[in-house]
């Protein structure tokens, strides 16, 4: 009698605790034989299943194969195993097995138990793991364990609950009846949804700082609130790119994810950086200038805190003479714990002196490629997969492209150096440009053929960049960011009076504007007076002499008529 009620409360345990976390509510259990055979160990399979968007009703798990269970199945996901037999028989001493089991739920959901009973393991291309030779008891009291997803894929909304299983497991019939038939072999469902909005695969990238930058309303390209920023060229600019790791990932010797980041002509990438005091050099003379021993690579790639090794290789941009393009792989069944992970990959890149960037935007665009579980890779943009393809399963198979939808330009604007009088081109006049924002004048460094290679600002008028008037009057400035300056003439010609300083804004189309129709600038001659110390002086001081004596005698005849 003793052992058919051991056996019966065993029974109404495992039923309890396995169907809390898939049929919450269970409230009666038919009575059973005690004849049946219990297994000295048990193998436990987890059939981990996922849910576009949301995780649909409880469905009742019989602890047998249920092939039309629903869901796809999800790859990579990471399952450990935990003994909690003693806090179980602790619990259940002062409560009954619902509550017990409902409070290790609930403690467990975010916390991990100490006891490891099966090290973690990853789900496989079907969605299946198992955990063998579990066993049953431990001297006279059966075993519970807590079986936890340790390893989550990024798209997840919410991980599967704990699954709590106390030894030994019955299977239940056609009708979700419990049977008598203790089973060696269990199977669980935990099922997953997917969030929509954090969907695998997806990929994203976003230019970082682009505070210091000046900005331009341009509409029709897809920008972020139709703005261009326009930085300095040369300017080292920090890019971050987020993508969730498809869970079906397939990690081997010639497998994995590549990444191609592709920013189009006039953006470059240089294959370092250089970091001083715990920051990178914002400039790319001044990192080509740098102490080799400060130097890194620039493509760097983590998760959390931990980086991960990748392989880098960049392609040079012959049209443009610099690095614009790399491509970024990580294979290797060592990297299967990637699978299902969020990487975050931080790079710099900047807008090079190039006609290409002159009024002319230019994104960063980039692409991620899978090896998955699928087989098929359909190349598509981030809406389009979004939107025509609802399963994760299909959607990690797809090649994920984004842009940064921050484009950059720069601009310029054109003057020409005429006679005030005459309008003839005047040549030799010398000016710098004051950054009205920047409170500070436009200073171009130069690389050892003396082109201009990037741009900073100075507050020394003395280092500021000249711009000298050609034969035919004209003053181009190129290569400047979108904003309000101001044209300070420092040397007039010969033979002029220096003009007063001219205000202007480079904007959205001025340099091709103002190239066709430049906006003169116009110097007086200076006054015709000889130098002090010449001859002609002296004839002007004669004549107001002459007339001065005249007027003396004249009054003095006037004077004295009036005596008479």
């Amino acid at each position: 009698m003793e052992v058919m009620k051991n056996k019966l409360k065993a029974i109404f345990m495992s039923i309890l605790l396995l169907a809390s976390i898939i049929v919450p509510g269970l409230a009666s259990v038919k009575s059973v034989s005690a004849d049946e055979t219990i297994p000295d160990k048990v193998n436990v399979t987890v059939h981990k299943r996922v849910f576009d968007s949301e995780t649909p009703a409880p469905t009742q798990n019989t602890g047998n194969i249920m092939s039309d269970f629903g869901g796809d199945a999800l790859p990579n996901v990471g399952f450990t195993v935990y003994d909690i037999t003693d806090e179980y028989i602790k619990e259940v001493s002062g409560s009954t097995a619902e509550d017990a089991t409902a409070a290790l739920v609930e403690k467990y959901t975010n916390a991990t138990p100490a006891n490891v009973a099966a090290d973690q393991k990853l789900t496989d291309k079907n969605g299946d793991v198992t955990f063998s030779g579990l066993d049953t008891k431990a001297g006279n009291e059966f075993k519970t364990y807590i079986i936890l997803e340790t390893k989550s894929p990024s798209a997840i909304v919410e991980k599967a609950a704990p699954i709590v299983l106390t030894m030994p497991v019955y299977a239940y019939d056609a009708n979700g009846q419990v049977t008598t038939n203790v089973l060696s072999d269990i199977h669980v469902y935990p099922k997953n949804a997917e969030n929509n909005d954090n969907y695998e695969g997806k990929i994203s990238k976003e230019l970082v700082d682009d505070t210091v930058h000046h900005h331009t309303n341009w509409t029709g390209l897809g920008a972020i609130n139709d703005t261009v920023l326009s930085p300095r060229v040369g300017r080292l600019l920090q890019y971050e790119v987020t993508y969730h790791v498809p869970s079906s990932t397939i990690f081997a010797e010639n497998s994995g994810i590549e990444i191609v980041d592709d920013p189009g002509v006039g953006i470059v990438l240089p294959e370092q950086v250089a970091v001083e005091n715990g920051k990178v050099v914002d400039t790319i003379v001044d990192t080509l200038n740098a102490d080799p021993a400060t130097l890194r690579d620039n493509v760097q790639v983590k998760i959390g805190d931990k980086v991960i090794n990748a392989t880098v290789k960049y392609e040079e941009d012959r049209q443009e003479g610099g690095n614009s393009k790399f491509t970024l792989n990580i294979t290797g069944a060592d990297n299967a714990d990637l699978a299902g992970e969020t990487l975050v990959i931080t790079y710099y890149a900047y807008l090079a002196k190039t006609e290409s960037s002159l009024d002319n935007p230019v994104d960063n665009s980039i692409t991620a490629t899978a090896d998955t579980t699928s087989g098929e890779q359909v190349s598509t943009d981030e809406t389009a997969t979004q939107n025509s393809i609802s399963l994760l399963a299909s959607r990690a198979a797809v090649v994920m492209a984004d842009q940064a939808h921050k484009p950059l330009a720069v601009g310029g604007y054109n003057f020409k150096k005429v006679d005030a009088q005459s309008n003839a081109a005047l040549a030799g006049a010398q000016f710098v440009v004051y950054d009205v924002k920047q409170k500070a004048y436009v200073q171009f460094n130069q690389d050892n053929a003396g082109n201009r290679t990037e741009q900073k600002w100075t507050s020394d008028i003395n280092k500021a960049t000249v711009y000298t008037s050609d034969e035919k009057g004209m003053i181009e400035l190129e290569y400047l960011p979108y904003a309000d300056y101001e044209l300070v003439e420092v040397k007039a010609p010969e033979g002029y009076v220096k003009g007063g300083n001219v205000e202007f804004t480079v904007e959205r189309d001025s340099y091709k504007t103002t190239k066709a129709n430049p906006v003169e600038v116009k110097n007086a001659k200076k006054g015709l007076l000889p130098s002090t110390g010449g001859y002609g002086i002296y004839i002007f001081l004669l004549a107001g002499l002459a007339l001065m004596a005249g007027a003396y005698a004249w009054f003095r005849r006037v004077n004295k008529n009036d005596n008479v």
